[in-house]
């Protein structure tokens, strides 16, 4: 039996299972959690941590002992670019090498590999956790602002702006920054001032370049925590802007020695230009290339990396614009408490140009402080032909949606 692997089990990964059904593919799926969104509805199941790279090895085996045989692997919107990698590598299927996986999932690496090529990076420094007193003495001799985060995680876990000093809460996103990195470590950088994006591109199996597209991001930094408020797509950026984007992205990920396989960038827009943040080889999360950008362009950008991992050529149909809308996401914001009660979700996906409504959690969980990115509650995401058309009814559907909490 013939089996594409899907690495992860969430809201962000049933669409790339639907489309395998849709194709006559059978699907395993891997994910720490046997009550997973994809459990019930991919043909094999394994309950396997998602970093769990010796774990995907072994299960390998045992599914080619039983006379099976995987014909691709996929991470896309999970952040297990590395356990792909690996995993493709040991199958001998057409995936982006783990060594490059493993430089750009780690920031300080990544930071490194840009000065190499040549490429603008902020000033920055890497402190392990027992190094405590050296970050404290680096802090009091930089210049404000500054960003302490994470090596290697995601969403923003351990991640805060500082304009001003506060040598307590310094140490405490210094602890948490080391705690949620495998590396054990974080990263103080200087900050870029712009507007934020994501620029997702992926080469095709002949090792060509291809845009995709860019999607606006929108954060709340009231708190210092750099909180995602929602998406947009197409961008506000110029058609030149754009250009700038993409022509930066390819020049990285040729520089890095990406031949196959997604290259994601998230970048900031400044006076002086594109800058990058931060890359992975993966597609973007954030409900952005499941959902946000097939309901505003008609792109199947899910179905163009399978077809890739699958080894086939690149389908440039896929790629075309056929919707010409405005899309944007928002969310609801309960305040901290156990959620007591949720309604108006069915009537928000009645209203007009109401793409789609997400929850990721339910009665009976926690709504805890706001400190990164995984802890938003729910998504919204509409698609109109014009932006004004396409705020009204994000504004409506968030009015009608009540997450009642008990504190």
């Amino acid at each position: 039996m013939d089996y594409f692997w899907v690495i992860g089990g969430g809201l962000l990964q049933i669409p790339i299972v639907e489309k395998l059904n849709k194709l006559g593919i059978k699907s395993i799926v891997s994910d720490v959690s046997s009550e997973c969104a994809c459990s019930k509805i991919c043909d094999y199941f394994i309950k396997l941590d998602i970093f769990d790279i010796e774990g995907h090895l072994n299960s390998a085996d045992e599914l080619i002992s039983l006379d099976n045989n995987v014909i691709g692997v996929l991470a896309a919107g999970i952040d297990a670019p590395v356990t792909m990698s690996m995993l493709g590598e040991y199958l001998n299927l057409p995936v982006v090498s783990s060594e490059i996986s493993k430089i750009v999932h780690n920031k300080a690496k990544f930071r490194q590999k840009m000065q190499e090529i040549g490429v603008e990076i902020p000033l920055y420094k890497e402190f392990k956790d027992g190094e405590l007193r050296l970050f404290e003495d680096y802090l009091n001799a930089i210049q404000l602002p500054f960003i302490i985060k994470n090596v290697d995680s995601s969403a923003s876990r351990g991640t805060k702006i500082f304009h001003d000093r506060n040598e307590e809460e310094e140490v405490a996103i210094f602890r948490e920054a080391c705690n949620v990195s495998k590396s054990n470590s974080c990263l103080v950088e200087s900050l870029w001032m712009g507007t934020e994006h994501t620029v997702e591109t992926i080469f095709d199996v002949e090792g060509n370049f291809h845009e995709l597209f860019i999607t606006d991001r929108f954060f709340d930094y009231t708190s210092g925590f750099p909180i995602e408020t929602g998406l947009k797509n197409p961008s506000s950026l110029s058609a030149e802007q754009c250009k700038k984007c993409y022509e930066l992205a390819k020049l990285v990920a040729i520089g890095i020695g990406i031949n196959i396989g997604a290259a994601k960038f998230d970048m900031i827009y400044t006076s002086e230009g594109p800058r990058i943040i931060e890359m992975t080889t993966r597609l973007s999360g954030g409900f952005d290339c499941q959902y946000l950008v097939p309901a505003t362009t008609g792109k199947d950008i899910l179905l163009i990396a399978i077809l890739t991992a699958l080894g086939n050529p690149f389908p440039k149909t896929l790629n075309k614009i056929t919707l010409p809308n405005v899309g944007l996401t928002a969310s609801v914001w309960p305040e901290e408490g156990k959620i007591s009660a949720i309604t108006g979700i069915e009537e928000a996906k009645q209203i007009e140009f109401i793409a789609h409504v997400f929850l990721r959690k339910k009665i009976g969980d926690n709504i805890e402080y706001y400190n990164n990115c995984a802890q938003r509650v729910c998504f919204v995401i509409a698609s109109a032909p014009s932006l004004s058309q396409t705020e009204s009814a994000l504004n409506e559907a968030i009015s009608v949606i009540n997450i009642k909490v008990q504190k």
